[in-house]
């Protein structure tokens, strides 16, 4: 039995070809106008405003007896303070949106909850009173 020699051998050996990347340009896409917003800034601290200053105020917009808002109100504020602690996102008109950062648990059931809140934009308070003051708490 003879054996082949190399040179009788009819291997192909292929050489890889990589092609140059092709960059094809985007279709003519709008173009988008970035926002620049102002950095944030120190709010000097409000007075601190408790639930019957709240309801007072709350009355004198709506122009609702005391007596038919406080059970409404104090219904809401328990509904908000619920969807908050479960970490619930709410987006509440003329308010805007509140979000939880996070959540420390101080025990027995206390917790101190980071929130954030973006406000509405301009012109949301149409036809609702007064727009709120930036920077100053209760408008």
């Amino acid at each position: 039995m003879s054996r082949k020699s190399k040179s009788d051998d009819k291997t192909v050996k292929l050489k890889t070809i990589v092609p140059d990347p092709v960059i094809t340009p985007l279709p003519d896409a709008p173009k988008v106008k970035t926002k620049l917003a102002k950095p944030a800034v120190a709010v000097t601290q409000g007075d601190v405003v408790k639930k019957p200053e709240f309801i007072d105020r709350a009355v004198e917009k709506s122009g609702v007896k005391k007596r038919d808002a406080k059970p409404a109100i104090e219904a809401a504020l328990a509904v908000l303070a619920e969807a908050l602690v479960k970490g619930e996102e709410l987006n509440l008109a003329l308010m805007g949106k509140l979000r939880v950062l996070k959540s420390k648990d101080l025990g027995e059931g206390a917790q101190v909850l980071t929130l954030k809140l973006r406000t509405m934009k301009d012109g949301a308070w149409q036809g609702v009173g007064t727009p709120p003051v930036p920077g100053k708490v209760g408008g």
